[in-house]
């Protein structure tokens, strides 16, 4: 596989914060950082950098923010789901799991215009159910956690495209007291860019609006891999165009008379 960078974005706005009970409801209108903040922020800087990213947020979203879900739609960029708020998939009863993925999928179709394709599991892992759920409902591709930053057919020929935690905003930002500096985090980032184009692979960032979005150190630091990697002649594209891409190239070529 040749050297492919993925930019995405996780969550949008309140949601995740209602969904762990840090909030009892929405927020009133522009009062969320995030997305009057962040978000505005890193659509310049995929538009500045000529960047399609992937954005998996939850479906919650598509009910209450629904302009906000168009808008990555109508930049050119991909949807993706992301629970429904934020919930910790991997310990999902299987009832509740199938109830919250088509509920976040319909939501969040409804906004965009166009159905979610892929998903990512709010906490990184699925559920030893999601990859039925997932296909029954039409996904393509999980791009939880997976053997390292290796992309593979799961069994049912859902396409994995995974991420390592280093790769994410929050290992540095979140659970380092005091947090790390924005240029530690563009170095490490760099490092793991030049990494991947030698052995000719795939490169994953994570990163969040309320985190990175909001704060011009940490976007620069963003900015910088981003330029590295145009620099570097590595091809930037969606988690979708990835999958897509290993799928066909394992279906058997048709037959011949």
């Amino acid at each position: 596989m040749p050297s492919v960078a993925c930019f995405t974005f996780d969550n949008m706005g309140e949601a995740a914060d209602i969904g762990a009970g840090r909030l009892a409801g929405p927020v009133a209108r522009g009062a969320d950082a995030s997305l009057t903040i962040g978000y505005p922020a890193i659509l310049a800087l995929l538009e500045r950098t000529r960047v399609q990213a992937t954005f998996f947020i939850e479906g919650w979203n598509g009910v209450h923010h629904p302009e906000a879900v168009r808008t990555l739609v109508d930049h050119g960029h991909e949807v993706g789901m992301h629970g429904w708020l934020h919930e910790t998939w991997s310990t999902l009863a299987p009832d509740a799991e199938q109830t919250l993925a088509a509920r976040a999928t319909e939501a969040l179709a409804r906004a965009a215009g166009v159905a979610p394709r892929g998903f990512r599991a709010p906490g990184g892992a699925r559920s030893a159910h999601t990859e039925a759920v997932l296909q029954a409902l039409g996904y393509r591709y999980d791009a939880s956690l997976g053997d390292g930053m290796r992309p593979t057919l799961l069994p049912s020929g859902l396409a994995q495209i995974p991420f390592v935690w280093p790769g994410v905003d929050g290992f540095h930002y979140l659970t380092r007291d005091p947090p790390a500096d924005p240029a530690a985090v563009r170095d490490a980032w760099l490092a793991a860019l030049r990494a991947a184009t030698g052995r000719g692979g795939l490169f994953v960032i994570i990163c969040h609006a309320f985190l990175t979005g909001v704060d011009p150190a940490r976007l620069a630091a963003l900015e910088a891999v981003i330029d590295a990697a145009h620099a570097a002649g590595v091809e930037i594209g969606t988690v979708g165009a990835v999958a897509e891409r290993l799928v066909t190239s394992h279906q058997a070529p048709p037959h011949r008379r």
